[in-house]
């Protein structure tokens, strides 16, 4: 079976969000190198259909990253074994295998679902032709890393065994194009439009209008001439690049290694102490953070508080930074990314106080957006025009 896919991929420090095939995954970016299946039983190949972002061993075999069997994910997560992650500060992801090896294997998940949908049995043998559109955090996006980003999945065919149990199915993937593009500057595209390419409305921007008082019928179209400065936070870095209309400005390239991976990194010794472990991954610190039922919950917010005060201080030093450089001309400040959210009861009266003095409008992302607003992004870039043209461009004849 044959498929062409568009994928929207933000490959976070610490969660992997891509939409594939219009199709949203979430999954912790990590994986694990294994010698053998941790199926003996026999399992129907069926039962792994419905959940297999979660249950997710893969075999790949690829130009662009080191061969092997790999736990992907949750699953890598859950397994006890000691994880590959991204070293926040530290890890070029253009450079990195992780990033690709997680990508591979997601796309391929998504193929072998679809099979299964459309033909109701599993399939042996899958070829997908995939369009994807990814990023590389400001502070390591230049025309080089681009390129090299960009050809490792282009350079070659990726052949990827996605085991259900015992069976397997072996998807044979190529990249028809790739675009690398810098972090936040896709939201641009998913502020002002919705999937079906109508303006965005909705709940992401109700707090705003209210705010403001800015018309009941308010949508994305407010923002297709504004000059917006993004404050991106991840959990390795933040962010600051500045947008006028659908064009990003060069000349403000700013980006800090500042995120609330820094503050989990610095808080984790004092969890694992107070939870009585030796030792436990920064994910599953964020995973009991994003869970206020879990028993640890408690406990990881409160050895956060003063590590998570500290990082938001030097975001708001980079942020006053950039509207000094921009001589306070911007209309909105938006902030996204995972860490806005854990930081947003001590950074949003912060930077309400900045905007009311320098005249600016502050649109902080409601916590149900924040995460998957740069995939969103990617995933309406990749469908669009502006792609379009430059793959049209790339793969003429020289």
């Amino acid at each position: 079976m044959n498929f062409h896919f568009y994928v929207g991929n933000d490959n976070g420090n610490s969660e992997h969000d891509l939409i594939i095939d219009g199709k949203l995954v979430q999954q912790p970016n990590v994986n694990c190198t294994v010698d053998k299946l941790p199926w003996s039983e026999e399992q129907s190949p069926e039962s792994f259909i419905k959940n297999l972002h979660d249950q997710l061993v893969v075999t790949i075999d690829s130009p662009a990253a080191r061969p092997g069997m790999y736990y992907i994910g949750k699953f890598a997560l859950e397994s006890g074994e000691i994880v590959d992650n991204l070293q926040i500060g530290i890890d070029l992801k253009s450079d990195m295998d992780l990033p690709v090896i997680n990508t591979l294997a997601q796309i391929a998940a998504v193929g072998v679902q679809k099979a299964y949908e459309e033909e109701k049995k599993i399939p042996e043998q899958l070829v997908l032709e995939v369009d994807m559109a990814t990023a590389l955090p400001v502070t390591q996006h230049t025309d080089e890393t681009a390129a090299k980003f960009e050809k490792r999945f282009m350079a070659g065919t990726h052949h990827v065994t996605v085991h259900l149990g015992t069976v397997r199915v072996g998807v044979r993937m190529t990249f028809t194009f790739t675009k690398v593009v810098p972090e936040a500057t896709p939201v641009i595209f998913t502020l002002q439009k919705d999937a079906e390419g109508s303006w965005r409305e909705g709940d992401i921007f109700t707090e705003f209008s209210e705010t403001y008082g800015v018309d009941k019928k308010f949508n994305g179209s407010y923002f297709k001439d504004k000059r917006i400065l993004h404050v991106d936070i991840g959990d390795g870095s933040t962010e600051y690049p500045i947008t006028e209309g659908n064009k990003f400005l060069r000349q403000f390239v700013q980006g800090s290694h500042h995120g609330a991976g820094y503050a989990i990194e610095e808080a984790l010794d004092e969890f694992n102490r107070l939870i009585h472990l030796p030792d436990s991954p920064r994910q599953f610190f964020s995973d009991v953070l994003k869970n206020p039922k879990h028993k640890y919950h408690a406990r990881a917010i409160r050895t956060l508080k003063r590590p998570l005060e500290s990082q938001v201080r030097h975001i708001v030093q980079h942020v006053k930074k950039q509207l000094t450089k921009a001589r306070n001309e911007i209309d909105v400040i938006c902030v996204y990314g995972g860490g806005s959210i854990l930081m947003r009861s001590m950074l949003a009266p912060q930077l309400k106080e900045l905007c009311e003095e320098r005249e600016i409008k502050l649109l902080y992302i409601p916590a149900e957006y924040a995460v998957q607003l740069n995939a969103m992004g990617l995933d309406a870039f990749v469908r669009g025009k502006i792609y379009e043209a430059l793959k049209s461009k790339a793969v003429q004849p020289a």
